[in-house]
């Protein structure tokens, strides 16, 4: 079971977003999927119950942590359900999240590109490193910059990530790029796929113009949430070949 965490010592990163976004397209790769939700926002663990209300399935495994007490035993309570862990952790450091970051193959950073999100990105890096130092090992890692303009890169953008590899940083080449799909996907309990398939028949009659208007920014966050999904599965290939 491959295990990715998401972690960043700021809250309003994106964690929870870029979490379930690759929950769903690695779902839909064929493989099966275990969400911890570390978060006291509980919003992963809001958006299945929302599903089940109205009588949908949850696709995945979804499982609320309430403190690091508890941790070590949903894990290993998980073992052999899940080809992939993806754990989204609470905007804090604490216990929990050295816990959580122990456990991991790869864990992820999201921040937004701007200068000071770049140094609380930076501290998590740093904690990552720490903890694999405490344990004698070799934890895989790098940055996700999240929301992102859809149109253009900003300077800030350019610039940050200019200086995060010039620091010998490890950054996705993908961003999650700020969609409004991403916002309602947690507002309505949908996937991404159902949000486009509910598009498509909303504009199967209507012209070619009405139809791009509606389909063109849903397809877009799909695409972009399998060019992301597909990095970080690279990235784990590269670190279990270097291990």
């Amino acid at each position: 079971m491959f295990t990715i965490t998401f972690a960043n010592p700021k809250g309003g990163s994106s964690k929870t977003t870029s979490a379930l976004l690759l929950a769903e397209q690695i779902h839909h790769a064929g493989a099966t999927v275990a969400i911890l939700d570390c978060d006291p926002n509980q919003n992963l663990m809001l958006w299945a119950d929302q599903r089940q209300q109205q009588g949908r399935d949850v696709p995945f495994l979804v499982r609320r942590v309430p403190g690091e007490t508890e941790f070590l035993d949903t894990i290993d309570g998980i073992q052999g359900k899940a080809d992939y862990l993806i754990i989204d952790l609470e905007g804090t450091a604490s216990t929990l999240v050295t816990y959580a970051i122990s456990q991991s193959d790869l864990v992820l950073v999201p921040f937004e590109p701007t200068p000071m999100e770049a140094r609380q990105a930076a501290r998590a890096v740093h904690l990552i490193k720490n903890t694999g130092r405490m344990m004698n090992k070799t934890i895989g890692h790098a940055l996700l910059m999240t929301r992102v303009n859809a149109a253009f890169q900003t300077s800030d953008e350019k610039d940050v990530r200019k200086e995060l590899l010039a620091a010998d940083m490890r950054i996705l080449s993908s961003s999650i790029v700020r969609r409004a799909a991403y916002t309602r996907i947690f507002r309505e309990g949908s996937l991404l796929s159902e949000l486009l398939a509910q598009g498509r028949a909303e504009v199967q009659n209507s012209t070619a113009s009405q139809q791009e208007r509606v389909l063109k920014p849903l397809e877009a966050a799909v695409q972009n949430a399998k060019e992301y999904t597909q990095e970080v599965v690279n990235q784990l290939s590269q670190h279990e070949a270097a291990a």
